[in-house]
């Protein structure tokens, strides 16, 4: 949501996604796995694919005077950070890095000083957020509140599940919500579980 909201007033914007498992799944040296990270950042950045960065300092060397909106996903590495935003001077002046972790040493390790920890949906906030994905507003259709209620539930007020669940049911029945849900409560949890590891 953030970024939707707010990236478009930016030169620059780019979302890397599961940072952790692109890095886990690169299998190099260090030094060849920032190289790629940082690759990969100015692909996305620019929307050119591709990109190859031969050597540490390029990205930042083309970066430095742009307005940047980043976010950074799911990192859990310091060395990560220092691939992809180890200074502020990398990036012009009001750029905005956002980055998501589960381990908060690894922002206090990097001197990172504004950290906001966010809570999980409220059980309102979570039956709106289903209606949002399945529906487009933040109330059912007529008849499909208990429905609703049992999908908030099912994915335990986990932003991810309510957006998958929530998704999965778009524009369908309530008949389909009916028979889909006794096999989404067996699959969900498997789901959702691979997905945040």
């Amino acid at each position: 949501f953030l970024f939707e909201q707010y990236s478009n007033s930016f030169q620059l914007r780019a979302i890397m996604v599961n940072i952790k498992e692109s890095y886990r799944q690169l299998g190099l040296d260090e030094k060849s796995a920032q190289l790629k990270l940082q690759s990969h950042m100015l692909s996305e950045m620019l929307n050119q694919k591709d990109i190859m960065v031969p050597n540490l300092g390029v990205a930042q060397e083309r970066l430095k005077d742009k307005e940047i909106f980043l976010v950074l996903d799911d990192v859990d590495r310091l060395e990560q950070l220092d691939a992809l935003a180890k200074e502020t001077r990398w990036f012009g002046p009001r750029s905005r890095i956002i980055i998501t972790t589960q381990d908060l040493r690894v922002l206090e390790a990097h001197g990172i000083n504004h950290i906001y920890k966010v809570d999980f949906p409220s059980t309102h906030e979570a039956f709106q957020m289903v209606c949002i994905y399945a529906f487009g507003q933040k109330n059912p259709e007529y008849d499909f509140t208990e429905l609703v209620w049992e999908v908030a539930n099912l994915a335990s007020q986990l932003p991810l599940g309510l957006k998958v669940m929530g998704s999965h049911f778009k524009r369908k029945s309530k008949q389909e919500w009916k028979n889909a849900l006794p096999s989404l409560k067996n699959r969900l949890h498997a789901d959702i579980v691979s997905v945040l590891k």
